[in-house]
């Protein structure tokens, strides 16, 4: 894949193992934050990732609120994406920099999951739409994580800061373990 084609492609097929990365991570985290599963948007989810999750689970069951079948399914499609992209840029991977790449991105996609879920609670409530129940599945995977940024930051004027104080930890964060890990 010379040339500016490549580039496109890439682009996409990553944006596809994302979107089903995504999908996995948020029925796994939902699960570990005891997430409201009558959720229309839950429900769907649920029933998006049932077919994979259902026959792993004789295999790997739950351990209290972990999924493990979800987990494992988000990990391999996080080794597979980053084969299929280093394979698509003709790269040579050995395990070491398969297992290392991995981790990153396995890093990546979780921040990334609570940044984008972070930014779209705040945006939704800046609107003024709180009542729909994708706002609902937003707030029961950012509470977790806004709850005690919220108790050591109170709101300024009415202002909650606390989505602002966590996305720039976000960012910290991903810039100091891609430092660490990919030099």
């Amino acid at each position: 894949m010379n040339g500016s084609f490549g580039d496109p492609v890439l682009f996409l097929v990553r944006t596809l193992f994302e979107l089903l990365i995504f999908v996995v991570l948020i029925r796994y985290f939902l699960q570990l934050f005891r997430a409201n599963f009558f959720n229309p948007v839950t429900q769907s989810i649920v029933k998006l990732t049932n077919p994979v999750l259902s026959p792993l689970r004789r295999i790997l069951p739950k351990t209290g609120r972990h999924d493990l079948a979800a987990l494992l399914v988000a990990l391999v499609l996080i080794v597979l994406m980053v084969w299929v992209l280093a394979s698509m840029k003709g790269l040579p991977i050995s395990g070491a920099a398969l297992f290392v790449n991995a981790l990153y991105f396995t890093f990546l996609m979780v921040t990334d999951l609570f940044f984008w879920t972070i930014l779209l609670r705040a945006v939704a409530s800046w609107i003024g739409n709180t009542q729909s129940p994708a706002v609902a599945l937003l707030e029961d995977l950012t509470d977790p994580l806004l709850r005690p940024i919220q108790r050591m930051l109170p709101p300024l004027g009415g202002i909650d800061l606390s989505p602002l104080a966590v996305l720039l930890l976000i960012q910290v964060l991903q810039i100091t373990v891609g430092n660490l890990l990919l030099g």
